[in-house]
């Protein structure tokens, strides 16, 4: 018998491994494209997700940069016309205190003129008894005690005056502070 050598078998073995490799890549590059556009579609999703959550967060921050500049211009008016009442506040205010004091200097006047007369519970009492040197020591002393009551019965009026003067600009104030407060967006007007 002699060696008989099949020409076709040595290469159907290179055949196969061949088949096999090419079976693998042929597999590997199947599943890679299958991966690929399975992962290229989430990241176009991925990305058209982020893209439009940047056009969100855009549209909120130029919201927000809107409401901010409205919300200055509101404070700026508001600033400028409690500005505009202080200043108004304050004229008057400084017109009743020389008011104040134009009504005690009348009121002085008046008391030593004797056309307005103090109740009788401001005024000193007479003398009493029969010692005539009280009665005349009492006449001397009252033109000088007249003076000072008149004068500071004025003085207790112009304090009332001026008193009454601060209280009202302090309410003023007050008034409209909460005015131009509510106005510029910073507090809410309670309901009645």
């Amino acid at each position: 018998m002699g060696l008989s050598i099949d020409p076709i078998r040595p290469y159907l073995t290179t055949a196969r491994w061949a088949a096999v490799i090419i079976l693998v890549i042929a597999w590997a590059w199947f599943w890679h494209g299958q991966g690929a556009a399975k992962w290229e579609g989430k990241y176009n999703t991925e990305q058209a997700a982020h893209q439009a959550a940047l056009k969100a967060h855009a549209a909120v921050l130029a919201g927000l940069a809107k409401a901010t500049a409205e919300t200055a211009a509101k404070a700026r008016a508001a600033a400028l016309a409690l500005a505009h009442d202080r200043t108004d506040n304050d004229d008057r205010y400084d017109k009743k205190v020389d008011d104040a004091k134009h009504a005690r200097d009348d009121l002085a006047a008046a008391l030593r003129r004797g056309d307005v007369q103090l109740q009788p519970w401001w005024q000193c009492g007479a003398a009493t008894g029969s010692d005539p040197g009280a009665a005349a020591a009492l006449a001397e002393g009252e033109d000088a005690a007249a003076d000072l009551r008149a004068a500071d019965t004025a003085a207790t009026v112009e304090d009332a005056d001026h008193a009454d003067a601060w209280i009202s600009w302090l309410q003023d104030e007050l008034t409209s502070t909460r005015r131009q407060a509510v106005a510029a967006g910073c507090a809410v007007e309670p309901e009645p």
